[in-house]
């Protein structure tokens, strides 16, 4: 077999062995995706990471090939800046919480009321499904509804 992929997470290894460089990356990507820490092995016995694998083959293959770009994760938490100076626009809790309620009163006056509607102005469940009138029977009906409301 020409590549070798290894893929290691806690106490589980899997190793797998392809002939296609293109199979071996993306059940690399795959794994590594999932949390596994990925190395692969390509057919001159080098063992590499998979984002240097990927470099290798689209260099090797760069006609057709072409390696996805990977965000930068960071492997470290910065810390505060403990040599800059501390920022003296920094509000205080009480003024914050002021601000809050402000906005909160802003937004409070300008909500229109909702105007209610009537349980009569809906339609019952037999005229929303009814099969849908006839000219003539619509004029007719409107008519009824007419003399009813006088």
């Amino acid at each position: 077999m020409a590549y070798t992929m290894i893929a290691e997470r806690e106490q589980q290894k899997i190793r797998k062995q392809r002939e296609s460089a293109l199979i071996v990356i993306a059940n690399a990507q795959v794994m590594e995706a999932e949390g596994w820490t990925v190395v692969i092995t390509d057919e001159d016995g080098k063992t590499l990471p998979l984002a240097e694998f990927e470099a290798t083959l689209s260099q090797k293959f760069a006609s057709w090939y072409k390696a996805k770009s990977r965000p930068v994760v960071p492997t470290t938490i910065p810390g505060p800046n403990l040599f800059s100076e501390p920022a003296n626009d920094d509000a205080a809790p009480e003024a914050v919480v002021a601000a809050e309620l402000e906005a909160e009163a802003v937004e409070t006056e300008a909500v229109t009321e909702v105007k209610e509607i009537a349980e009569d102005d809906f339609e019952t469940a037999e005229a929303a499904n009814a099969v849908p009138a006839e000219k003539t029977e619509r004029e007719e009906i409107a008519l009824v509804a007419e003399e009813m409301a006088d």
